[in-house]
C-alpha cells in the first residue's frame, strides 16, 4: 500500500464547509483532502500596467499539481479567515508582495465541486508595478504573459495546468481582460 507523504501544511486547521459554503466544522488540511471535505481557497491573477498576466509553474514538491501550471498565487483560506485576507497573505507567501485588500478586485466566486478539489473559490484581480519574487517552496518559476503568450503555452501538450486555473483563466480572457487593459476593472 501506497504511503502518502507528510507535507509541512498538513496540520494547517481550516473550515469545513457545506455545499452553501456555511462553516460546519473544522479539520486539519490533510484531513480535508483526504476525505474529500468542502473547504475554502483563493486564487489571484495579478496584472501588470501593460495587462500582462503572472503565472506561476508551482514546485515540484507542493502536494498537489505539482510542476503545473498554476494562477499568479493562491491558497486555502484558514479557518476564521476573511477571503480577502487571504489572498493578500498568498501574495506576500508565494510571491514577496505587500498588498492590501484595497488593491484586490474580487470578480467571482466558484462553488465546490469535484472539479477543483472541493473548494468554495474566491477569484480576485489585483494589480502591480513590482517584480514578484516568489518563494521557491512555492514556486518554481513565474513570468508575466501576454494573452497570446498564455494560449501558446495552453496550446503546448508539454505544459500542464492546474484544473482551477484553466477555469479562471477563460472567465479572464472571455470577459476580464479587455476590462483590465483599460483600466476598467481597477476604477478607471
Amino acid at each position: 500500500m501506497h504511503q502518502r507523504p507528510v507535507f509541512p501544511t498538513d496540520h494547517e486547521i481550516l473550515d469545513v464547509v457545506d455545499a452553501a459554503n456555511n462553516v460546519v466544522g473544522q479539520a486539519t488540511r490533510r484531513e480535508i483532502h483526504e476525505q474529500g471535505l468542502m473547504h475554502r481557497s483563493v486564487h489571484v491573477f495579478l496584472v501588470d500596467h501593460d495587462a500582462r498576466l503572472y503565472i506561476q509553474k508551482r514546485a515540484e514538491t507542493k502536494e498537489t499539481f505539482p510542476g503545473a501550471h498554476d494562477s499568479s498565487c493562491a491558497g486555502h483560506v484558514n479557518a476564521g479567515e476573511d477571503y480577502a485576507v487571504c489572498a493578500v497573505r498568498e501574495m506576500e507567501e508565494e510571491l514577496g508582495l505587500a498588498a492590501d485588500q484595497h488593491e484586490l478586485v474580487q470578480v467571482c466566486e466558484l462553488e465546490a465541486g469535484e472539479d477543483n478539489g472541493w473548494e468554495h473559490v474566491r477569484f480576485f484581480v489585483s494589480r502591480t508595478r513590482h517584480q514578484p519574487t516568489p518563494d521557491p517552496e512555492e514556486v518554481a518559476h513565474g513570468a508575466f504573459y501576454t494573452l497570446n503568450e498564455v494560449e501558446d503555452l495552453i496550446a503546448d501538450p508539454a505544459n500542464h495546468f492546474a484544473p482551477t486555473f484553466r477555469a479562471l483563466y477563460i472567465l479572464y480572457a472571455t470577459r476580464l481582460h479587455a476590462a483590465v487593459e483599460d483600466g476598467r476593472l481597477f476604477g478607471g
